[in-house]
């Protein structure tokens, strides 16, 4: 069996054109984003033809530019890959990341449709390909409670959550520690004690700030600190990690197995956060996931993107030994369910594997003609 064609395809819902009146949190949802407004909602869409007539598809990061993503795999790795066997899906992962380590992106929404392949040459699951389901149900958190302008619209955005049948949400901080901690304040009273709050800084502070922040995070039982800092700063993390009494999270910035390496190295994180359309596909999370479990640190895999990833990530998830909890993005995307005919399976605080062969979904061609921009 051999590998006749690789086409990337960039799609982009920009806001403006759904909404007539996009709201501030809606452009500017964290701190990462306050000089690089989000405009819209990007993904890459990896298709891979057989000359058996098999088709794989997979999701590659579509920030910061879905384009520039979609131009290295169409430019640098399809060259690669024609004529290859896509059954052969680790030497080709090995041989995509020797030639384009700086553009993991690319790599993962290729591998994602290499084993997306797989499934369906085996007639088999992804859950079953990667070693079998360890769980039927894969715990999610809502996110984000974005930059709302009082504590009270953080407090109702927190209840729309739990109307929606979620167990753990997921609060956006970096404005201020007085400011942060009044609307972690506003979430807990609101939420109770049973639901788990998460906060998100997006590298908003430096190492004092956040050992500063984490002392009034502890008392609302926060149930964890995510990103106080950049992860390229892997020492100053882990000396934040030893002065605070909440697990320390971090990670959705990284694309190579390599950098979280470093970032486990440096006992930096209680948690790690890969996503599977910026790490490397299904092959990456699943190194990922081995180095940390060597480190007896669990995974918490980022959830930005399109339908497509989640459905990976959830895959993913019901496999891997040291899960802890998937983020469910839910901030306004038009690309999260109509890329794909099936819908994502969620029920009462928890994402269930796709049933079928390889990731079991199929594109809506509608939705992918209306959104491409190449």
């Amino acid at each position: 069996m051999k590998i006749t064609r690789v086409e990337a395809i960039p799609l982009f819902a920009a806001f403006a054109d759904a909404l007539d009146v996009v709201p501030p949190e809606q452009s500017q949802p964290a701190f990462s984003m306050r000089d690089n407004p989000l405009l819209g909602q990007g993904a890459v869409i990896v298709r891979i033809e057989t000359d058996a007539g098999l088709v794989g598809i997979g999701e590659a990061m579509g920030r910061p530019g879905p384009r520039g993503t979609a131009a290295h795999i169409n430019e640098v790795l399809a060259p690669l890959l024609l004529g290859a066997d896509p059954r052969h899906y680790f030497a080709l992962w090995t041989m995509m990341n020797e030639v384009l380590r700086f553009a993991p992106m690319g790599l993962s929404g290729v591998d994602m449709a290499l084993w997306d392949l797989r499934g369906k040459i085996y007639g088999d699951s992804l859950t079953n390909l990667l070693g079998g389901a360890m769980r039927e149900r894969v715990a999610c958190y809502a996110s984000p409670i974005p930059y709302l302008a009082t504590p009270e619209a953080s407090a109702e955005k927190a209840r729309e959550f739990l109307r929606a049948g979620f167990r753990a949400v997921k609060l956006k901080i970096g404005r201020g520690i007085s400011t942060d901690i009044a609307h972690v304040e506003a979430a807990r009273a609101t939420i109770g004690s049973d639901i788990k709050l998460l906060v998100d800084a997006n590298g908003a502070y430096t190492a004092a700030e956040s050992i500063k922040l984490a002392r009034d995070l502890v008392k609302l039982d926060v149930y964890w600190l995510e990103e106080p800092l950049h992860p390229e700063f892997p020492e100053d993390l882990a000396r934040v990690r030893r002065r605070v009494d909440l697990p320390v999270a971090s990670g959705e910035w990284l694309g190579t197995w390599f950098q979280f390496r470093d970032l486990l190295k440096a006992e930096a994180a209680d948690v790690i956060m890969p996503n599977i359309t910026r790490c490397g596909g299904f092959t990456g999370l699943t190194k990922i996931a081995d180095l940390a479990a060597l480190e007896n640190v669990t995974v918490a895999p980022h959830g930005v993107g399109a339908g497509i990833g989640i459905v990976a990530a959830v895959a993913a998830c019901a496999a891997m030994p040291n899960f802890l909890i998937y983020e469910y993005n839910q901030l306004f995307n038009p690309l999260r369910h109509s890329v794909m005919r099936e819908s994502i399976h969620f029920e009462e605080g928890a994402l269930r594997p796709q049933a079928g062969q390889g990731l079991g979904i199929s594109l809506d061609e509608a939705t992918i003609a209306r959104f491409r921009v190449d």
